[in-house]
């Protein structure tokens, strides 16, 4: 970001505890932490369930 850029940017910064805007303007709520938490650990659950590339395995069993 150049230095001209920053300066055209005048919207005001969001806060920490204001909800984000969505489609349509209409304001979204933050998920509750307990859904938060659902969804990392799903998509932490896939990423464990993921095959390891073959092109990494072959490094791997070079370093052995």
């Amino acid at each position: 970001m150049s230095a001209n850029d920053k300066a055209d940017d005048h919207r005001p910064s969001k806060g920490a505890g204001e909800p984000e805007q969505g489609a349509g303007g209409k304001r979204r709520r933050a998920a509750p932490a307990g859904e938060l938490s659902k969804a990392l650990r799903s998509v932490y659950d896939n990423t464990l369930r993921e095959d390891v590339p073959d092109d990494f395995m072959d490094l791997l069993g070079k370093l052995s």
